[in-house]
């Protein structure tokens, strides 16, 4: 880690760059050859969704005064900066606190940040940047400075790295410094900035800006990309519709979601899924916020300043500290009896118990009655169910074996359990007892048998109480 003097110099000197959105400064770069950036791209900016810019449609006027969409962005703009320098405005109450989220590797304090990346994980990220980075530590170590290349998705990291070398004359270059520029690289961690780069480079094709699952190459993919605004995420480990925590998020991105076009971004190292986790976090509560704001309007006639305020803290505490929240397994997985296989069948079929089979047929081939109705105005069978999204939406073919949230029975749990959120799929926690929930867990397993690994085989893998947590990792 960063000396203790060295770390409050740079956010403090990062913070008094990025406290008023300066713009003018990413034409710094511009007249230093050092920064080593690529040729200039399109500049992107957040915009409000089309729920905000919606006209009526038989005045054609907005629903919402186009000068209260300007209050809206600019209020926006305020609390979480723009693409190019997006940042979470700190609150009095935070400041007061020393609590930072724009720097989640630093515990909190003054100046601090919020102290998400624990000692233990900030050792693996910065095992992992040995890797990341090791062509460009070779060159440090040979002395070979102005060799050193670094991806065009690290703005912030080629910033200060081309400081550190216009700021020491090539005769100064000693072991201090070759030290400095090794610290540089082995704690790096990405700034908001960074991953908005790398997200706009591998993600908005598909999340678009905002991360309203709008991007230029999402109406050819189905599913559609997830919308982030509404801070709504199907697969977590979590009960009571909770915003995802940080695992959630990177677990999505580490593993991907199997049957859609979301891939694993596993060839990234652990620090830039970090980084990424942060952004999109960020453009959830972004969101949310203009969500809040927009019904306020419809309710109140009017925006005030203090009202901004407080939806930005009451989103922000809608996303903090939501291990309470965690579906924890009690006891070890239970095996897969055939007692407790058939147990389960008939929870699945039972239309006053588990009732699984009135979405997914009774072979579990999305086909049950609840799941089409017939269109009024064709006669063609439809989808009977939209997500919140508004989309149709079918019930897995549970035959196929491909979940999305992940198949192990750990997982199948959590879905059984709490529900997707999203989606019609209700949540069976508060209605059957643990070990009913398992045992559905085990006869779901048993109806991709044929083409997949058996019940017995996955449970055999499954994790035990102390481990049933996925690692951020």
């Amino acid at each position: 880690m960063p000396s203790d003097n060295r770390r409050r110099r740079a956010l403090l000197a990062q913070r008094a760059r990025t406290a008023f959105f300066p713009v003018a400064i990413a034409s710094l770069c511009l007249t230093q050859p050092a920064c080593q950036l690529e040729p200039q791209t399109p500049e992107v900016h957040y915009s409000l969704s089309a729920d905000t810019t919606a006209v009526d449609p038989q005045t054609k006027e907005p629903l919402v005064p186009r000068a209260v969409q300007d209050q809206i962005l600019g209020s926006l703009e305020m609390l979480f900066g723009t693409p190019a320098y997006p940042s979470f405005l700190r609150t009095q109450a935070w400041i007061d606190d020393g609590y930072d989220p724009n720097y989640p590797q630093y515990p909190v304090e003054d100046p601090g940040g919020s102290g998400e990346i624990s000692d233990a994980l900030m050792e693996e990220i910065q095992a992992d940047n040995a890797q990341r980075f090791r062509t460009q530590l070779a060159h440090v170590e040979a002395g070979r400075y102005e060799a050193v290349e670094l991806p065009s998705t690290m703005p912030d990291l080629i910033r200060e790295w081309s400081s550190m070398l216009q700021e020491t004359p090539v005769e100064k270059r000693t072991g201090e410094f070759q030290a400095g520029a090794r610290e540089l690289l082995s704690n790096w961690y990405p700034s908001l900035r960074d991953s908005s780069e790398l997200y706009r480079q591998q993600c908005l094709h598909c999340h678009g800006t905002n991360g309203g699952g709008d991007g230029p190459t999402s109406r050819f993919l189905n599913p559609l990309p997830r919308d982030y605004r509404k801070g709504v995420f199907k697969f977590t480990a979590l009960k009571d519709k909770a915003r995802p925590r940080r695992q959630d998020l990177f677990r999505i991105l580490d593993e991907g979601v199997t049957g859609t076009a979301m891939p694993s971004f596993r060839r990234f190292s652990k620090a830039e899924l970090h980084g990424l986790t942060d952004y999109v976090r960020l453009l959830g509560i972004r969101g949310m916020v203009e969500s809040d704001l927009v019904v306020t309007y419809q309710n109140e006639s009017a925006i005030s300043v203090d009202y901004v305020t407080e939806a930005y803290e009451r989103t922000w505490k809608r996303w903090k500290d939501q291990d309470d929240k965690l579906i924890a397994l009690e006891e070890a997985v239970p095996a897969p009896t055939p007692e407790l296989i058939a147990r389960g069948r008939e929870l699945f079929l039972d239309a006053k118990t588990g009732n699984c089979a009135s979405c997914h047929g009774e072979q579990g081939l999305g086909n049950g009655p609840s799941a089409f109705t017939l269109d009024p105005d064709t006669g063609e069978k439809v989808s009977a169910y939209k997500d919140d999204w508004g989309h149709p939406i079918v019930p897995r073919n549970l035959t196929y074996g491909l979940f999305r949230g992940g198949r192990r029975p750990v997982d199948i749990y959590r879905r059984i359990h709490a529900g997707i959120n999203g989606t019609p799929m209700p949540a069976l926690g508060g209605v059957l007892p643990a070990k009913d929930i398992w045992a559905i867990v085990h006869y779901v397993g048993t109806l991709s048998e044929n083409a997949h690994p058996t019940a017995q085989a996955a449970v055999s893998h499954a994790p035990s109480k102390s481990d049933s947590e996925p690692k951020a990792h």
